[in-house]
């Protein structure tokens, strides 16, 4: 057997016994030895195996699936095979979103012989390991007759290290790369055995440790007059936390994808009670944070404020041992103060009475032109009252986004929800009790690979999605429709509002009156694009939605396509 079959072999081998499931392939020459591995591993059912030819959706399609692994309860590895040279750069943004957004992403990079570095030979960077930043860790494999012996012991490394030891040690999981450097030849000889893998083992978790601050500083902050701020918490549950908080009767502000947002305590739209009521701001003592609440401009200004205490809470508590949690409680968890009743009422009052002209939150362009009177959170977001426009049951005008999103979010299931607009239309309309679970990219909130995302999310949760994000969105990620020629549609409804733009600009500073020469074509960047013939040309079927009882009832099929729903134009 040749050294690069041996070295693959031994790797893949390795990541089986470590209990990886899960490997997404990009066609390439050098990672043959990695492709021909993982091939035969998928022919004898060991393996979950998809084929993208892009690397950059592929690293995407990846990352979802990890996403999606943990939201079923199994979180694990996925991996992501590339080829040499640039093939490894396409993989950056899911890495990038891997490492903020907390995923397990493993990155099996082909390379050629060391020997072969800052020689100007084909596809050869000078040194490939270093490429993609923000990994946990990186392994540069060296070709040679100990390849297969090292890559069996540094595969069972980074599963390790991909999985983290918690967020309370501040090592919370995240992408590793193995960098493999491949000789010729690249193929398997047609001597070697056929059944090489050793026995694939389960992932066994072990619990995380508990933050020490959670009984010194977090329990003793629910006698006090608290609330909780909560974002996405990477895929990760939230049981433990949001059964004390309802205990508690914690009053709870979430972002659309936090676990907090089944609380019984919601906020409803809690960004237009910040603005309205800041007397009721003043009185929080105590702020308990869990995950990463980056979505508006007033939780940034109450996580600022002066004098408030913040208590972040680590997001993986659910994973804390049951022994040392019930210790926890035991030791510091105090009785729930009185006038908690009247404190939590007051705050869900605002929520129901707060009138929407409160709130700065006129539409960002009128005729073409931004609009003058700007908060600076982006404003082009409808008022709630506007849902029940009689123009959204008939047609006769475009959605608004709020009400397009409700229509989408109006039954139950699982929405994958995309940045910029997208996630605020939904802020600002999800209540108490929405029968849906969200999910995002929130790592670092980029518009880049949500289809492919989403698909992964699907396959690597089992659950039908509904992803609902905007035409930029999409045409930024149109790549991510493209699939194997006989794989399935996946049970995956892409929802698209199309204004024709970038409307969240004009809710940003970029909206102000002095600088509208450069705002249509530097910001709003309309395309003037439908995208029927897109999907048609993907494979997807394709329809569009006028109306809220259209949207509604394309939701009630569950029929895989895209849906495009046009919406108030960003530049009218």
């Amino acid at each position: 057997m040749n050294t690069s079959t041996a070295t693959a072999r031994a790797l893949v081998s390795a990541l089986l016994a470590a209990g990886v499931r899960d490997v997404v392939v990009s066609p390439g020459s050098r990672s043959a030895p990695l492709t021909y591995a993982v091939a035969e591993a998928a022919a004898a059912g060991l393996l979950d195996v998809r084929v993208r030819i892009d690397e950059r959706e592929a690293g995407f399609l990846a990352l979802g699936i990890a996403k999606g692994r943990r939201a079923a309860g199994t979180d694990r590895p996925v991996a992501v095979v590339t080829t040499s040279g640039s093939a490894v750069a396409n993989l950056h943004p899911a890495v990038l979103e891997a490492s903020y957004g907390c995923l397990p992403l493993l990155a099996l990079t082909a390379d050629r012989p060391a020997r072969l570095r800052a020689t100007g030979a084909n596809q050869t960077i000078d040194d490939q390991s270093l490429v993609l930043s923000d990994v946990r860790e990186r392994f540069d494999l060296t070709a040679g007759p100990d390849a297969a012996a090292l890559a069996a012991d540094v595969a069972a490394t980074a599963v390790r290290l991909s999985m983290g030891e918690g967020f309370a040690g501040g090592r919370p999981p995240g992408p590793v790369q193995l960098n493999v450097q491949f000789d010729v030849p690249l193929v398997p000889d047609a001597a070697d055995p056929d059944a090489w893998w050793g026995s694939k083992a389960r992932l066994e978790r072990e619990p995380v440790p508990l933050d020490s601050a959670f009984v010194r500083t977090v329990l003793p902050a629910l006698a006090g007059e608290v609330a909780a701020l909560g974002g996405d918490a990477f895929g990760l549950s939230a049981e433990r936390l949001g059964g004390l908080l309802a205990e508690f009767r914690v009053p709870v502000l979430a972002e659309p994808s936090s676990p907090l947002l089944r609380s019984p305590h919601l906020v409803t739209d809690h960004t237009r009670v910040l603005d309205a009521r800041g007397d009721l701001v003043e009185r929080i003592t105590d702020l308990i944070v869990l995950g990463k609440p980056t979505l508006s401009r007033q939780d940034q200004r109450l996580l600022s404020r002066p004098g408030l205490r913040v208590h972040r809470v680590q997001p993986d508590l659910d994973q804390v041992a049951g022994e040392e949690w019930q210790a926890a409680l035991a030791q510091a968890l105090p009785e729930v103060p009185a006038g908690r009743d009247a404190w939590t009422a007051a705050w869900l009052d605002a929520a129901r009475t707060v009138q929407p002209d409160q709130h700065s939150a006129p539409p960002a362009t009128r005729g073409g032109t931004p609009h003058a009177d700007l908060d600076d959170d982006p404003a082009h977001l409808d008022d709630p009252a506007h849902l029940d426009d009689p123009a959204h049951l008939d047609g006769s005008a475009p959605l608004t986004g709020e009400a397009a999103a409700a229509a989408v979010a109006g039954a139950p299931g699982t929405v994958y929800i995309g940045s910029s607009n997208a996630v605020r239309y939904l802020d600002r309309v999800l209540a108490p009790g929405a029968p849906v679970e969200v999910f995002a990219s929130r790592g670092l909130a980029g518009i880049d690979g949500l289809v492919s995302t989403a698909i992964g999310f699907a396959a690597g949760s089992g659950r039908p999605v509904r992803l609902l994000l905007g035409d930029v969105s999409l045409l930024h990620g149109i790549g991510g429709l493209l699939r194997e020629a006989e794989e399935p549609l996946p049970p995956v409804q892409i929802f698209v509002l199309n204004d024709d733009g970038g409307a969240i600009f004009a809710g940003l500073e970029h909206g102000r009156p002095h600088l509208a020469a450069h705002f249509p074509r530097f910001f709003a960047t309309a395309h003037g694009r439908t995208f029927a013939e897109l999907a048609r040309g993907y494979g997807w079927p394709y329809a569009v939605c006028r109306t809220t009882a259209e949207v509604g009832a394309a939701v009630a099929t569950g029929e895989p396509g895209v849906y495009e729903i046009p919406i108030v134009p960003v530049l009218g």
